[in-house]
């Protein structure tokens, strides 16, 4: 995953296994992520939104998300 991925669904609320590069929910099962998801959406479509206004360059986007 991404290292800047990752760093964003931490800020929006999963949680990272110490000793792996995964994330999980801390939430019991069942319970309703919509929230954390809306989130983490928000948070690359803001990061996309400011490299948009220092350079409109679709490929520095993909470059900085590890998008192929």
């Amino acid at each position: 995953m991404n290292s800047r991925i990752q760093e964003l669904a931490i800020q929006s609320g999963f949680k990272k296994y110490k000793n792996d590069d995964g994330l999980y929910s801390p939430y019991i099962e069942g319970y309703d992520l919509n929230d954390e998801i809306e989130e983490f959406a928000e948070l690359i479509i803001e990061e996309c939104l400011s490299l948009c206004e220092n350079e409109r360059d679709l490929q520095q986007i993909k470059e900085h998300f590890g998008v192929k």
